[in-house]
């Protein structure tokens, strides 16, 4: 087999390409201003944990102003045998070897500052006890996020050594977050430091552990503690550590931790995983075409306008390249896929950076590329220290495995699925010389369920034995990242809406996975908000018109009036519309319609529609919350208060959702004049009037007949009311239907005719199967058989659960509970306890402490068996304490879910 030269350019360590000015030893300049600062040389000692490139590059840019430099690291036989240097701004910076001490164990010294360049995770003893009287810095510049890590470990290390407090109540932390690429060289002891480094520091206390200055959200340091930050800020500006003339621009500092090394390690995993793996499919197919690669691959192999074929083509073949190329494309894919995944799970700290995620993935690839000697952007010719371990066969540092550890494998599939693929092209280290063949049939990205996994499968086969739910509470389940937003969209896209409907399709694969289980008790889908009941099935499919439904015709309005007859509304045919749009998409639309305005609503409720006003329509959302003590007279209020407040031709649109979702609330005879009174008070006050219940409770009234026979009391006043098909009509995802007050509904009708021509054809010929299949007995026997003995279940219940009603429903429905306390007590998200409830077969919805019980999703024929079933599950659900194996096992198990974890910051946290 012949060994080929480098086809690459790779740049070595003495590159002459480079043409360096020697930097070495004090510089008399910058010891001065240090001095001045407060930092002589003498008093300046540094010590080093961990010997990669981030220690590289600081004791390198530091030793200008300190020769008494220390690394503790098992793995610094380079530096004792060559020093460290640093290629940057066109020179290079020299430590000579003998300059720094390298210790491979905890330090005796007293430094001042301290250096945690490890990759996160290990044993931060090893650092705390290198603490003295004199230390006065840590700086973390770890991956990810850094200083919440070691605040943690502190406040652990202070209970565990109490003595210990006095050394580090005079010391501050230094989060360093880097937005910089760091780029190996030829020699583990050098490293080029590449244009555009930027760097950001917050500031932290560990004086009290890390408890809270700095690090809880929010919470800024004390002015002591940022005045010696900001004294370590100016010290660091005198280094060179950013392009020349920026220091003060890119040296920057926040009095609150910031995230550590997060930009540069969402780079790291973007880069070095994916350029280590297609350097062993290019060893593979080198090997097959009689040829040896002679080193590791660069960055810039995975960025689009890197030559494949001139510079790899002579390696591996022509008939090879198309292989080589796809082995590529989606190693590329794979990283950036673990990008944005690492981006979502830390998203509240990019956002504190600025950064989105379309920034972070963009930077990603920013970081496959470098500046060449005429400024131009050009793929890296340096390889990443993953590349260059798989090429040796040794160990690579375990930057993926200390982020799963440490986040879980709920929240990194992504990431997951790229060290999965790296293991495996890491694998031949293991078969001595012999490369492993990866490129032909390797599958990269095999998809599987979150029920398909070897730890699923394993409580499976337990579960063989015998139902046992300690077992099922173990199920662990993936949250993929979310899809990217373009950012030319509107902001607040990604969170809007109802974010359980994610769920549902989660709930269906579980129910299938817990009802093939033996032994397990009946599964009670208690999260449905529409209908389930049995029905005929349609028997007429012929004469269907495919065609456009312009209108509805005098037939199709008939029809209509006689549904909202059956539902309690008493409407002439002409009085009816038949919208070309569901429900709830029809109501965002509906609010578009109206100038930027006010938005009174009750909270909670559909948030789509609330979440449309704002983001899309530009109205400002009044949130009142639905409690007992508010019920409409609340909203009422402050419809009446937001009226007053408005300027001059702002409209004010009072959404009111009756009955109510979820409190399933409905306006009496008292509130229903309230309504009226309002109305005519309020002259820049219109209605959207949200029916989708209309018929579940006999009670309601039918409050906007005077204003469909009448109209409006106020020129300019609008009055609409839709009713969702999906519930009394169980016509799921089918048009919304809807009436308005007497002059509006002309101008609405040919509207929507002109925006959106009309209603689905297939709908509007099915409409007397929807009439003839209404059920009048379904919510009366969901109310008598199942809501009435619930509450009076709950009523008896409630003070040991440890919850009371958010407010106590008039009928069907939902029971929703405020479970604020609860869940704090058992230590769960909302996320959390839904999950569980899951895991258990008996789902139920929760979000902002609010647990929703659905009624509505059994036929009426089986209300008198499910009843004490679903009474039992929910009184052993709610009894859970927070020392109950079964919570225990669940947040061991499921840590993301924890009042502290991850779901906890999401928006349903």
């Amino acid at each position: 087999m012949q060994r080929a030269l480098s086809l690459l350019g790779r740049r070595s360590f003495a590159s002459p390409a480079f043409a360096p000015a020697t930097i070495s030893g004090l510089s008399p300049n910058k010891v001065a201003e240090a001095t001045a600062l407060g930092f002589h040389p003498a008093d300046t000692a540094i010590i080093a944990f961990g010997a990669g490139a981030v220690n590289n590059t600081l004791l390198s840019l530091m030793s200008q102003v300190s020769e008494d430099l220390a690394i503790v690291s098992t793995h610094a036989e380079h530096i004792a045998a060559e020093g460290v240097s640093l290629q940057h701004r066109g020179d290079e910076y020299v430590v000579p070897p003998g300059v720094i001490t390298i210790k491979e164990a905890a330090c005796d010294k007293n430094p001042r500052i301290i250096l945690n360049g490890r990759q996160v995770g290990g044993c931060y003893d090893e650092i705390f006890d290198a603490v003295g009287p004199g230390t006065e810095f840590i700086v973390t510049a770890q991956n990810g996020p850094s200083a919440r890590m070691l605040a943690d470990a502190a406040r652990d290390y202070l209970a565990r050594k109490p003595d210990r407090a006095a050394a580090f109540a005079n010391v501050v932390g230094i989060d360093a977050a880097m937005f910089v690429k760091m780029s190996a060289t030829d020699s583990r002891a050098a490293t080029v430091l590449q244009p555009g480094a930027r760097w950001v520091f917050g500031a932290y206390e560990l004086g009290d552990g890390g408890a809270s200055a700095g690090i809880a959200p929010g919470v800024e340091v004390s002015g002591g503690a940022l005045a010696k930050a900001e004294k370590f800020t100016e010290w660091f500006r005198l280094l060179d550590a950013t392009d020349a003339g920026t220091e003060d621009a890119d040296v920057s500092l926040r009095p609150e931790a910031v995230s550590g090394k997060l930009a540069k390690t969402a780079n790291n995993i973007g880069g070095n995983y994916g350029a280590a793996i297609v350097t062993k499919v290019v060893e593979a197919l080198a090997a097959e075409n009689g040829v040896a690669l002679d080193g590791p691959l660069p960055y810039g192999v995975l960025h689009k306008t890197f030559d494949v074929a001139g510079e790899l083509g002579p390696l591996v073949g022509a008939e090879r390249l198309d292989v080589l190329k796809r082995q590529i494309e989606i190693a590329r894919d794979m990283s950036l896929r673990a990008v944005g995944e690492y981006h979502d799970v830390h998203e509240e700290l990019f956002e504190g950076l600025g950064m989105t995620k379309s920034d972070a993935l963009e930077a990603a690839k920013l970081y496959w590329t470098e500046v060449d000697a005429d400024g131009q952007r050009v793929p890296s010719k340096h390889p990443p220290t993953h590349a260059l371990a798989v090429f040796e066969r040794r160990p690579s540092e375990p930057l993926l495995d200390d982020i799963v550890d440490a986040v879980g494998d709920c929240q990194t599939v992504e990431m997951r699925t790229l060290l999965t693929a790296f293991r495996r092209a890491e694998e031949s280290r293991l078969r001595g010389r012999v490369p492993t063949p990866l490129a032909h049939d390797f599958k990269w990205t095999d998809e599987r369920g979150w029920l398909e996994t070897p730890a699923v499968d394993a409580i499976k086969a337990r579960l063989q034995a015998g139902y046992d739910p300690t077992e099922l509470v173990k199920v662990q389940c993936h949250h993929f990242q979310k899809p990217m937003m373009p950012d030319i969209f509107v902001s607040g896209l990604r969170d809007m809406g109802e974010h359980a409907m994610s769920f549902q399709e989660r709930l269906g694969e579980y129910k299938a996975f817990y009802e093939a289980l033996p032994g397990a008790p009946p599964f009670y889908n208690l999260t449905i908000g529409g209908v389930y009941r049995d029905t005929p099935d349609r028997t007429e499919f012929s004469d269907v018109s495919r065609g456009y439904v312009t209108h509805a015709t005098a037939t199709d309005k008939a029809i209509v009036a006689e549904i909202f007859a059956r539902l309690g509304v008493d409407v002439e045919p002409k009085k009816v519309g038949i919208s070309p749009l569901r429900s709830k998409v029809f109501l965002q639309h509906l609010l578009s319609l109206f100038k930027p305005g006010k938005v009174v609503a009750h909270m909670p409720t559909y948030a789509s529609t609330t979440d449309a006003g704002k983001n899309t329509s530009g109205h400002e959302i009044v949130a009142v919350p639905a409690t007992e003590a508010n019920r409409f007279a609340g909203l009422f209020k402050a419809a009446r208060e937001a009226s007053a407040a408005a300027k001059p031709d702002e409209p004010v649109v009072l959404l009111l959702l009756e009955p109510h979702n979820p409190t399933a609330i409905a306006m009496n005879a008292d509130e229903v004049e309230e309504f009226h009174d309002v109305v005519r008070d309020c002259p820049n006050l219109s209605v959207i009037h949200d029916i989708a219940y209309q018929g579940y409770q006999p009670q309601q009234q039918d409050s906007g007949k005077r204003y469909r026979d009448d109209g409006m009391p106020h020129k300019d006043q609008i009055y609409v009311a839709v009713l969702s098909t999906s519930k009394s009509m169980y016509a799921s995802g089918q048009p919304a239907l809807y009436m308005a007050d007497k002059n509006s509904l002309p101008f609405l009708v040919d509207h929507y005719q002109r925006v959106a021509t009309g209603p689905t054809s297939v709908f509007v010929h099915d409409l007397p199967y929807y009439r003839d299949t209404l059920d009048d007995e379904y919510m009366p026997s969901v109310y008598e058989k199942l809501q009435k003995p619930m509450l009076k279940f709950i009523d008896e219940r409630k003070a040991a659960w440890g919850c009371d009603y958010l407010a106590r429903p008039d009928g069907p429905p939902f029971i929703t509970l405020d479970v604020r306390d609860k869940l704090a007590a058992l230590g769960l998200s909302n996320k959390g306890f839904r999950e569980l409830s899951l895991r258990l077969g008996c789902p139920l919805l929760c979000d902002t402490g609010v647990l929703r019980i659905a009624l509505t999703g059994f036929d009426k024929s089986k209300h008198d068996e499910v009843l004490p079933h679903i009474l039992e599950r929910l009184d052993m659900l709610m009894s859970l304490q927070a020392d109950d194996e079964l919570i225990v096992a669940f947040k061991q198990y499921n840590p993301y879910y924890r009042k502290d974890g991850k779901a906890a910051k999401t928006i349903m946290g």
